[in-house]
C-alpha cells in the first residue's frame, strides 16, 4: 500500500516537527533473531514522500516536485507517470494504490475528495463522499469501500469509518478518545497487508495501533513498547488548535507483511545509542506482541524516512536513496 507517511503530511515535514525530547522507554529492545543483509542501493532523482512496490517495480510520490514516478530496476531508469499540479485540488493527505487494478488514489482533506489515476490509459476521475469530513484514508481490500479517518464538526468525535464512495454510505468501526481538537491528537497514517487482509491505522503520538480484520469485520490493537496512552497533544490558538511543542511524535512510518508490522519508532532505549530515524520495531500482527528490532544508521546523513516490505526484502528510504535488504529470522 502506498500511503504518504502520515497523511503524507509529509514525512520529512513530520520529522522536522518531531518532539524536542525523545521518549526513553524501559523495555529493552531485542536486536537478535532478525537480520537485514544489504543487497542494493537505488538513487532517485527526487526525494520520495511515499513508496510502493509491485514485484521489482518501485512506485513513488514526490511532494515537492508533485510527481508520481516509477522505477524499473532492470533498466535502472525512472519515468514520470503523472504530474499532479493540474490534477489535484486542495491539501494532499494521503496516497494509496490498489494492486489489483493498479489504480492510484489521492486523498484531499480540505476538498473532501479522492482523486483516481489509472496509469494503463492515463484516465482520471474523482469521488466525493459529501457529508463526511475526510482527514485521510486508504482503499479497502474488497468492493468499493475505503477506510477513512474523519472528525464530526458538531461533536468533535474522531473515528475510523468504512465508507462506500459509490453508494455514499459509511459505517463507524472505531471511535478515538475524545478531545476537542478537531482530531489532531488522533492524527496518524494507514497501512494494509494484502495477504492477511488486515488494515492498520497508526497514530503519531500514542501507542495504540488499530488493526482492522476486514474479512471478519473485527478490530484489535497492537500496543507499542513505549505504551504511551492517547492524550491531548494540542494547544488552543485563535484559529483553533495546533500541536503542542512538547508533544512527542512516536511513530513515523511503517510497513507490513503477512505476519509482521515493521514500525519506525522515534523512541530510544535507556542507555542505548539509538539516534532518531534509526530503529525499526517489529510486531506480530497475529499476537500483537513485540518481537524484534532492527537498527539502520543514517545513510549519507539521512535518517530512515520510508519503509516497504516485499517478500523477503525490506526497502528502506534515506532521503533520495532507497536501500534494499534481505530479511532473515534466525
Amino acid at each position: 500500500m502506498f500511503i504518504l507517511a502520515g497523511t503524507l503530511c509529509f514525512i520529512l515535514l513530520l520529522i522536522g516537527r518531531s518532539d524536542p525530547e525523545r521518549l526513553v522507554i524501559d523495555v529493552p529492545r531485542r536486536y537478535n533473531g532478525i537480520y537485514a543483509s544489504p543487497e542494493d542501493t537505488i538513487r532517485f532523482k527526487v526525494t520520495l514522500n511515499a513508496m510502493e512496490t509491485d514485484g521489482n517495480i518501485i512506485y513513488g510520490y514526490a511532494n515537492k516536485e508533485k510527481i508520481l514516478c516509477r522505477y524499473d530496476p532492470e533498466s535502472r531508469k525512472m519515468d514520470t507517470l503523472l504530474h499532479t499540479r493540474s490534477f489535484l485540488s486542495g491539501i494532499l493527505s494521503g496516497v494509496d494504490r490498489d494492486p489489483a487494478t493498479n489504480t492510484f488514489y489521492f486523498f484531499s482533506a480540505n476538498t473532501n475528495r479522492i482523486y483516481l489515476f489509472h496509469p494503463q490509459d492515463s484516465s482520471r476521475d474523482s469521488l466525493d463522499e459529501g457529508h463526511t469530513h475526510l482527514a485521510g484514508g486508504e482503499k479497502c481490500l474488497t468492493g468499493t469501500y475505503f477506510l477513512i479517518r474523519s472528525t464530526d464538526s458538531a461533536t468533535s468525535l474522531t473515528s475510523l469509518k468504512k465508507a462506500d464512495y459509490i453508494r455514499h454510505t459509511d459505517t463507524t468501526i472505531y471511535t478515538f478518545t475524545h478531545y476537542h481538537d478537531g482530531g489532531i491528537s488522533a492524527d496518524g497514517f494507514f497501512r494494509k497487508d494484502l495477504s492477511s487482509k488486515k488494515l492498520f491505522y497508526i497514530p503519531y503520538y500514542n501507542a495504540e495501533i488499530i488493526q482492522y480484520d476486514e474479512v471478519n469485520n473485527k478490530i484489535s490493537k497492537i500496543i507499542t513498547i513505549d505504551k504511551t496512552m492517547p492524550y491531548n497533544s494540542t494547544i488552543p490558538t485563535e484559529q483553533g488548535y495546533t500541536i503542542s511543542s512538547k508533544a512527542r511524535m512516536i511513530n513515523i512510518t511503517a510497513t507490513t507483511d503477512s505476519a509482521h508490522l515493521f514500525l519506525l519508532s522515534n523512541t530510544s532505549s535507556k542507555g542505548k545509542k539509538e539516534p532518531s530515524g534509526t530503529v525499526i520495531d517489529v510486531y506480530s500482527t497475529v499476537t500483537g506482541s513485540y518481537e524484534y528490532s532492527l537498527q539502520f544508521p543514517h545513510f549519507e546523513g539521512y535518517p530512515v524516512t520510508l519503509l516497504k516490505k516485499s517478500g523477503d526484502k525490506l526497502f528502506v528510504a534515506f532521503g533520495n536513496n532507497i536501500l534494499s535488504y534481505k530479511i532473515e529470522y534466525r
